[in-house]
């Protein structure tokens, strides 16, 4: 990680591919809509994304446990000592310098869950309609945020000016 990126614009960055591959099986679908049968495609990719979340809060939760926290009442009042930081297993080592977010794949499945229509199709076009929009609006406002950190950053190299 360096000074322009953080771990929530890499999750904003993921979510859009996501969100991107999303669009494109929509597109897909609305192409096929009248293809005799065409089996509607989802993208599955959320699961993921809490998974990585989810990872990252416990890799923090790591390198908390392993820092030096200043705390006036843990000093031996005799020796005048800080207590030593635990040293982390070679599990935890492995851990946190495992990239968790390397293994992101946003997964293309089949929709079997609506019934197909006499042809073998099962698309229909207001669902899929909906799910464009639906898409294109959560690309959006993801988008929009990482323009908000990116400009931020910006700032602060600016110097505020």
């Amino acid at each position: 990680m360096n000074l322009i990126t953080s771990n929530s614009m890499e999750l904003m960055k993921l979510g859009m591919d996501g969100l991107m591959a999303r669009q494109k099986a929509v597109s897909a679908n609305i192409a096929n809509v009248m293809t005799p049968g065409y089996v509607r495609k989802e993208v599955a990719f959320e699961s993921q994304l809490n998974e990585i979340r989810e990872s990252e809060a416990l890799q923090d939760y790591i390198k908390g446990q392993n820092s030096i926290k200043y705390n006036p009442n843990s000093i031996n009042e005799f020796t005048r000592e800080i207590p030593k930081y635990r040293i982390p297993t070679v599990q935890e080592k492995a851990y946190l310098q495992s990239d968790i977010m390397a293994d992101f794949d946003p997964q293309i499945v089949d929709d079997i869950y609506n019934g197909p229509s006499t042809d073998g199709n099962n698309v229909e076009l207001e669902k899929e309609m909906m799910d464009l929009s639906k898409t294109g609006t959560k690309y959006l406002v993801l988008s929009n945020l990482e323009s908000r950190a990116y400009q931020g950053v910006s700032e602060i190299i600016r110097g505020g000016q």
